[in-house]
């Protein structure tokens, strides 16, 4: 498909949004996808086939949750803060003794980016043990207020905003809902001197699609279209301009034949969203 680079993604752990620690799996638990010595084989199997790759723990918490549910209460956000450094800091070891290209230190922890000082202690401790690119997934809101960008090497985004209120919508429609979006993703581009990274995108392919994902019910119907119509709007309004430096879709699992045309939900695999990409990536 000409992909050159991937995110592989461990996840740690917590019971609720306010907790003041969490847990993940590293070298316990074996038959959980998330054990190091997994990690390691997914990241050498990308890097046997050429493709770089970026590391990017999550944050699991049970429904209705999210990582930007996560608020520690002002007692216990120094402890949730040094869980978290330590998460990070295995990773970032983990990368560097892997040659991973890239590390992305959060993802949509919106409500505690704002916590400045324990960012940039976070940064700079990961600095010291790992030598790649560093970023950090935020949200479609979030991005434009995160206070740490300039000591990170590119900005990032999931993009998920809602394009178009129709259950099967133009390109053309979707194109447009770029256009303003792009705008001020360019200008927070230039204002930082850092280039943006599509940390995630992607698109249902299911009836509304291109509109507010989270409430599209698991048991929609299947659209393939929207979906493919979505990423082909991507790739037109956004993937030529030249603050942009890349995109992981989301998603596509580690196993092959994980997905099909009877399937309402992001994988594109086996899916026209599957040639869109290839065609663009390979230039055809």
């Amino acid at each position: 498909m000409g992909v050159n680079w991937i995110s592989v993604t461990p996840f740690g752990f917590q019971r609720d949004p306010q907790s003041s620690t969490f847990g993940w799996v590293g070298n316990g638990k074996e038959g959980i996808a998330e054990t190091d010595e997994r990690v390691r084989g997914a990241i050498r199997q990308a890097r046997a086939l050429g493709i770089n790759v970026m590391m990017k723990p999550h944050i699991w918490l049970p429904a209705p949750h999210w990582p930007g549910s996560i608020a520690p209460l002002a007692d216990s956000r120094t402890s949730w803060f040094q869980t978290y450094e330590r998460f990070i800091l295995h990773y970032a070891l983990l990368s560097e003794e892997e040659g991973v290209g890239a590390l992305c230190i959060g993802n949509e922890l919106s409500k505690i980016t704002a916590h400045e000082p324990e960012w940039r202690r976070l940064i700079t401790a990961v600095r010291h043990v790992y030598s790649g690119a560093l970023t950090y997934a935020a949200e479609t809101d979030e991005v434009f207020r995160v206070p740490f960008w300039e000591v990170l090497d590119f900005i990032g985004v999931n993009g998920y905003w809602p394009l178009a209120n129709a259950a099967s919508p133009e390109r053309r429609t979707l194109v447009e809902a770029w256009r303003p979006l792009a705008t001020r993703l360019r200008d927070l581009s230039t204002r930082h001197g850092r280039m943006v990274v599509f940390t995630e995108l992607g698109y249902r392919s299911a009836p509304y699609g291109a509109w507010r994902h989270w409430e599209i019910p698991r048991a929609a119907a299947v659209d393939l279209r929207v979906q493919a119509e979505a990423y082909q709007a991507f790739f037109e309004a956004v993937w030529p301009q030249r603050w942009v430096a890349g995109v992981y879709w989301w998603k596509w699992l580690s196993h092959p034949g994980h997905s099909g045309t009877n399937s309402n939900d992001f994988e594109l695999e086996n899916k026209p969203a599957e040639q869109v990409v290839a065609t663009h990536y390979m230039g055809r």
